[in-house]
């Protein structure tokens, strides 16, 4: 049977601490390969080059920024060259965005960091190590989408993870278990 975790070392702030740290790692490689761009705004590039044509707010809800974090973010990367935006044919207030060529290639030395950062995190793991590790922490993850789909209030939006469909509906604020 696994033993819960110490009071003084929660698994939440295991997991804030974590993100934290890979963000501020994740930074200081971009700037020192020359890569002159944000950890949002490389977040970007791998969800439009995955998922082209989202557009702000579905980016900053990946993204987990704001949504007018998003649009300064964007309007940095088309300054830039590295995407482009286009009205939505059916709903002209919304831009979908669209990685350029360079977009494409920034977004290649973006990833070669990231995968670099993801063999420096798991360092000492074992390949059935991290294998679990994934799996539980998606394990996690699930669980607590299913939590935020069933307590969120009504009219919010729901965080939607990449290349998941999610059924939007309004709900009553209230504590519940999911069966």
């Amino acid at each position: 049977m696994s033993q819960p975790a110490a009071k003084n070392d929660p698994l939440n702030l295991a997991l804030k601490q974590l993100d934290h740290l890979c963000r501020i790692v994740m930074s200081s490689r971009l700037r020192a390969d020359g890569i002159e761009i944000s950890y949002p705004a490389a977040a970007a590039l791998c969800f439009l080059e995955e998922t082209p044509g989202l557009s702000g707010a579905q980016l900053a809800r990946w993204a987990m920024v704001t949504p007018q974090t998003m649009n300064q973010i964007l309007t940095g990367l088309e300054r830039d060259g590295l995407l482009v935006r286009e009205a939505d044919p059916d709903h002209g207030r919304i831009l979908r965005a669209f990685l350029t060529a360079r977009g494409l290639a920034e977004n290649r030395r973006c990833e070669t960091v990231a995968e670099q950062l993801v063999e420096d995190m798991q360092n000492g793991m074992s390949r059935a190590d991290r294998s679990e590790f994934l799996r539980l922490i998606h394990r996690c993850r699930d669980n607590m989408q299913q939590y935020a789909k069933l307590e969120k209030a009504a009219g919010e939006e729901e965080l939607v993870l990449p290349n998941k469909k999610v059924v939007r509906k309004k709900a009553a604020a209230k504590k519940v278990t999911p069966k």
